[in-house]
């Protein structure tokens, strides 16, 4: 089976058409049988696709992976829910919550390691910015979506935060905005 996405260009880089069409053919498996287990959005939101001359739009695959991973992310969190009940699920929720708030509580310009001279890492200017807006949804003072985190992108300066903790710490952001959207359509 073939899909269809915009092609890079001949002389841009893309993902590899034969990489990206296979793991779609499992994808479609899984989405059309829920009860199945051969994709997680775990799984989904750590593959990667080989780069090649006049491949598949990187943005346009990256577009559906995230409307996938998403799809994916609602039935396994609602699977939990039932599994496992709506008040273990909430404490869940509460540990995730948490974790990303004790983050959140390091002083500015030092909630992440930084990188050594003369490397280069994410701002940390914007990065804290970045910090203090999940701070105020944390707080139920703001709205924050989960494609707002993954439209979040950094300027790198010298010394700026290691990008390994950062993006460990979006990904924690994003399943808490996952669990909590799960939670809000359980208890309406």
């Amino acid at each position: 089976m073939s899909y269809e996405f915009s092609r890079a260009g001949k002389r841009k880089r893309g993902y590899d058409l034969t990489q990206v069409n296979e793991f779609l053919v499992y994808a479609r498996q899984q989405f059309t049988n829920p009860e199945s287990t051969i994709l997680s959005a775990e799984s989904i939101r750590s593959v990667r696709f080989k780069l090649v001359k006049d491949g598949y739009s990187i943005s346009a695959v990256d577009a559906a992976m995230e409307k996938l991973e998403d799809v994916f992310a609602a039935r396994e969190l609602e699977q939990s829910i039932r599994v496992v009940g709506l008040e273990e699920f909430n404490v869940l929720f509460a540990e995730g919550k948490e974790l990303l708030l004790n983050r959140l509580a390091n002083r500015r310009r030092r909630k992440f390691k930084r990188r050594g001279f003369p490397y280069r890492g994410y701002n940390r200017r914007q990065v804290d910015k970045f910090c203090s807006l999940v701070a105020t949804h944390l707080a139920n003072d703001t709205e924050l979506t989960v494609k707002q985190v993954r439209l979040i992108a950094f300027k790198t300066q010298r010394g700026g935060y290691a990008e390994y903790q950062v993006d460990a710490f979006i990904e924690k952001v994003v399943e808490v905005l996952q669990r909590e959207s799960i939670l809000e359509k359980a208890n309406s």
